[in-house]
């Protein structure tokens, strides 16, 4: 009864301005469900396309679309285009970029190869935010160092990790697979050793034996 009273006192122009703002508020989350279907099935270059045919009929982005489509631009090497779409979700839409947001263009650098540009970033932001999202950006970082063989970035990266979140396994063995692409093994039996002081077991799902053969 509450509601039919509420349209009641409307007049007409303004149930239509409601009803079309309604309709707007629904296209945005169809539009953000097609986005993270495609998405969560890898169909990156589907998600970019869709989330341009969805600016051109009109529809606002909300913060998940945006994170979807930036994350899909990292998958498929589009930095200049991810860039862009964060640029534009804060000065054309007023939205506020989170943790998760930087999240999503330190991975994007990194799958790149824009190694520097990520460190800047990741350090940029580890002086505003304290928590675990700078613990994953470092991770990234650190992740990227591997697969483009920078040995001492990786080696920073895991440090700066480590001092925030001193009992992250993960960290430990991201580093020991930066050593072991190199063969450096003493430092694997280093990793080892410090994680038996600080009391630390390694993760179940990765092995020794695959990170040092």
């Amino acid at each position: 009864m509450a509601s039919v009273a509420y349209w009641g006192r409307l007049g007409k122009s303004s149930i239509c301005q409601a009803l079309d703002t309604m309709e707007r508020e629904r296209d945005v989350v169809l539009w953000t469900s097609m986005l993270a279907v495609y998405g969560r099935n890898g169909d990156f270059e589907k998600v970019i396309e869709l989330f341009k045919e969805m600016l051109r009929e009109g529809i606002s982005p909300d913060g998940v679309a945006f994170v979807t489509v930036i994350s899909a631009c990292g998958h498929t090497g589009h930095v200049k285009l991810g860039i862009q779409y964060f640029k534009s979700m804060v000065l054309d839409y007023g939205l506020e970029p989170g943790p998760e947001y930087y999240s999503c263009i330190v991975d994007l650098l990194c799958r790149a190869g824009e190694l520097k540009r990520a460190w800047k970033m990741v350090t940029e932001m580890t002086h505003k935010e304290n928590g675990s999202y700078s613990v994953s950006m470092w991770g990234a970082l650190l992740n990227a160092c591997y697969e483009f063989g920078n040995i001492e970035l990786g080696k920073f990266a895991a440090r700066k990790a480590l001092e925030m979140d001193p009992h992250n396994v993960r960290i430990y063995v991201l580093l020991s697979n930066v050593y072991a692409k190199f063969g450096m093994w003493d430092e694997i039996e280093q990793l080892r050793e410090l994680m038996k002081e600080t009391g630390l077991k390694k993760d179940v799902g990765c092995s020794w034996i695959e990170i040092t053969s």
